[in-house]
């Protein structure tokens, strides 16, 4: 529906004022009024205009006020539509570079098992074909034995590597605070970059969803860390700030993000502020370049 300008409605009104104005002259208006609420002075009719006047000063009053609420509410239905959209552009690119990501891993994961596992389980079958041999010597055989127990290690190794990437396997025997230190340990020896942990003793109630979460994140900002930080030193946070809120807080001494870039350059800021939404928290992000970074997440410990 398309409305009219106001303009429009303010050029009617004086019009129809004018109007009025040079009937009320042609029949002397005022004068007949005047002389009828004077014959009835008993009921102050007389005073009749003055209220009429006051009256539409008192409309006018209103809907001025009501014009401005009109335009403020929807200045901030239009504020409201554009936050809508922009969630809407957010979560679509979130969709397709989670769907990237799913792709990536998959990919990563079926060439580990083409290019690791194939060619470990070819070698203990062509060792173990070896060892049946008839000619084969005692010799032989132990040597075989010991490349096929090499192999088995590798393989070992290999499965536990996948399984960890598809779900922290840490988590399910050592629990969240033992399996965070074990992975700032890990990340600190394969990085060769100096990580400080320091890990409260946890609620042990915490839903098997937010443990995981609180690992993902943890594992997330390392990784950023490593691949971009240029740092030296990373310090990981996780303490209970009050009964009913858990800090996370991941800083390094890096070279920080530059502004103009914002955060555009991964997919990690991203999925973590979708993992940190998920559970209703939030995730502010500070950095200047050549000051590092700083994440301080806040997650409630109580979800509906």
């Amino acid at each position: 529906m398309k409305f009219k300008p106001a303009w429009t409605d303010a050029l009617y009104l004086l019009a129809l004022s004018l109007v009025f104005w040079l009937l009320a002259t042609h029949w002397e208006l005022s004068e007949h009024i005047a002389a009828y609420s004077g014959f009835y002075e008993s009921l102050q009719l007389d005073e009749l205009p003055f209220l009429l006047v006051v009256l539409f000063f008192g409309m006018a009053w209103y809907s001025w006020r009501r014009s401005l609420e009109a335009k403020l509410e929807l200045t901030e239905r239009t504020r409201s539509e554009h936050k809508v959209q922009e969630l809407l552009r957010h979560n679509s690119d979130l969709a397709q570079r989670l769907f990237t990501a799913q792709e990536d891993e998959r990919r990563a994961l079926a060439l580990e098992l083409h290019d690791e596992m194939a060619q470990t389980v070819t070698a203990i079958r062509t060792e173990a074909v070896l060892m049946s041999a008839q000619q084969s010597s005692a010799q032989d055989v132990k040597a075989s034995s010991q490349r096929i127990a090499d192999a088995a290690q590798q393989l070992s190794q290999i499965t536990r590597h996948m399984l960890h990437q598809l779900r922290p396997v840490a988590l399910d025997s050592m629990g969240l605070r033992e399996a965070l230190l074990a992975l700032c340990e890990r990340w600190q020896d394969s990085c060769g970059i100096q990580c400080e942990s320091s890990i409260d003793q946890l609620p042990g109630h915490l839903p098997d969803y937010v443990n995981v979460t609180l690992y993902r994140l943890v594992q997330e900002a390392l990784t950023n860390a490593a691949r971009h930080s240029q740092a030296s030193r990373v310090q990981v946070n996780l303490q209970l700030l009050n009964a009913h809120t858990l800090g996370l807080i991941i800083a390094d001494n890096g070279i920080g993000i530059d502004p103009a870039q914002g955060e555009s350059q991964g997919f990690g800021i991203l999925g973590m502020r979708e993992r940190v939404a998920s559970l209703k928290g939030s995730l502010s992000l500070l950095s200047e370049a050549g000051r590092g970074v700083h994440i301080q997440i806040e997650l409630p410990l109580q979800w509906e």
